[in-house]
Formats: structure tokens, C-alpha cells, sequence
């Protein structure tokens, strides 16, 4: 039955959608997310492409810049466990127009639900990814 799933046109579609939205927001191609789990767990890399890029980054409630705001905002939540997060979501917020403004006051914004802890862990973490994102960039 998940093959069945797996090969719709429906599913098909929103693969193709997932892919060409992971490219908008994070620069590169899904193929080279896909391949880091293709040994592991090649369903899942597709699943993922097709639920987070073609669905849920696909509803016309957020644009793309808030919708990695909220990401930021939950990795940082999640504390020590959130910063694989941030890393890959805060160059993400750059690349779809948030500023280094908006970054820093969304981790300041959930040290009031998470606590000081994840929020500093989150700030620091935010301060070297930014610095490593800028660097990139120069």
C-alpha cells in the first residue's frame, strides 16, 4: 500500500512542488538532502519533501520568512536538542528575506515561553550560525 501512496499522481506532484520550494528556501538542491538518507531511510527523505516543502510550506497563511521565524522560534524552545534547528533553519530565514533584527527578536521573543536558558543557548548559537552565514556570503 505505501508504494501505492509513494507513486500517485497526487504524490508525485507534491514531490515535484516539495523540491522546487526546499530549492527557493534553502539554496540547494532536495536531491542532496534525499542522498544524505538514502542508505538509511530513502521514504522518509521523500515523505519529508513532500509533507514539509509541499504541503505545509505550500499554504497561502505564512509566507516564507515567517514561517522560519516560527521554526527558529521552536528550535530554540527545544533547548540543547533545537540547535540542529537553528542551524539549518536560521540561514533558511536569511535566504527568504528575515534580517539578523528579526532572527535575534524572535529568540528573545521565546525566552518568555521557553525560559533564559533555551533563549541564551538559542542567541548564541544564532550569533556564531550568523557569523558563519555572513562569512559565506563575503
Amino acid at each position: 500500500m505505501l508504494d501505492e501512496i509513494a507513486t500517485t499522481p497526487r504524490s508525485d506532484e507534491r514531490f515535484k512542488q516539495g523540491c522546487e520550494r526546499f530549492m527557493a528556501v534553502t539554496g540547494f538542491p532536495a536531491q542532496a538532502f534525499l542522498d544524505n538518507l538514502k542508505d538509511s531511510s530513502p521514504d522518509f527523505g521523500r515523505y519529508l519533501i513532500e509533507w514539509v516543502f509541499g504541503d505545509v510550506y505550500g499554504r497561502d497563511d505564512l509566507d516564507l520568512k515567517t514561517r522560519e521565524l516560527v521554526i527558529i522560534a521552536a528550535g530554540a524552545a527545544l533547548g540543547a536538542t533545537g540547535i540542529d534547528v537553528l542551524k539549518f533553519h536560521i540561514p533558511n530565514a536569511i535566504r527568504v528575506g528575515a534580517t539578523r533584527e528579526q532572527v535575534f527578536g524572535a529568540l528573545i521573543q521565546v525566552s518568555i515561553v521557553a525560559g533564559i536558558p533555551a533563549a541564551l543557548a538559542a542567541i548564541t548559537a544564532a550569533g556564531q550560525i550568523l557569523s558563519d552565514v555572513n562569512g559565506a556570503v563575503e
